[in-house]
């Protein structure tokens, strides 16, 4: 198994492709073609690599402690726009049954996304050092696709777990939107259920955020 694909149950694979700066011009395979058919893979979470200068990054932890069970496995994403296309699409390749993203915001709780755009627009640079403004995600894609869950019934039951939390209506426009538009895209036509959680970057304590992802997993499993 390659270092870009999602580790096995109860570990995180980093990206390779995100350790290094990359400097081609345009994105080599965005992860717009389409993965048809009943999802027979493994339920994938996955979690984002450190950026802009932290060392640290609370999705990342959170999937660290996750203790993920047989067919569930995690991904370290890259936050790279010209790597992350890639390594959607390698993670969509495999069908899985559902799919859990989760990045890092400055928020005082949980936000449960509600719609991806097609758009990239940061003045935040990625890890190898651009900046994107008023570009979109997927060429001649949808302006915007909607989560597979219903998120304020998901905000409500972290609320009732003892979590903070609340609907959001969109995943912004850095790497985590991006991340989560390119799954929606590239999973159309399938029963593949997706979603994402911003975590907070500093408030909360780490078993509350273990708890809203076992509430998100448990919400895009359908149990």
């Amino acid at each position: 198994m390659s270092s870009r694909q999602a580790g096995s149950a109860g570990r995180s694979t980093p990206a390779a492709a995100a350790k290094s700066p990359r400097k081609q011009a345009a994105v080599r395979r965005p992860a717009t073609a389409e993965v048809k058919g009943a999802p027979q893979g493994p339920f994938l979470v996955t979690a984002f690599e450190p950026f802009d200068g932290r060392k640290t990054n609370r999705s990342l932890l959170t999937l660290h402690r996750l203790r993920l069970q047989p067919g569930q496995e995690s991904a370290i994403l890259p936050v790279d726009y010209l790597a992350l296309p890639d390594f959607m699409a390698d993670l969509l390749e495999r069908k899985p049954r559902a799919l859990l993203l989760m990045g890092e915001a400055d928020r005082d709780k949980v936000s449960v996304e509600q719609v991806a755009v097609n758009i990239l627009d940061s003045e935040t640079p990625d890890n190898a050092g651009r900046v994107v403004r008023g570009r979109p995600v997927v060429p001649d894609g949808e302006l915007a696709l909607r989560a597979s869950w219903d998120a304020c019934a998901v905000a409500d039951a972290m609320v009732a777990a003892g979590v903070p939390a609340a609907p959001s209506f969109h995943a912004g426009t850095f790497a985590c939107n991006a991340s989560l538009y390119l799954a929606l895209h590239g999973l159309k036509g399938t029963d593949t259920r997706v979603g994402f959680l911003h975590l907070p970057r500093k408030a909360l304590k780490p078993a509350m955020l273990i708890r809203a992802a076992q509430a998100a997993m448990k919400a895009l499993d359908g149990s």
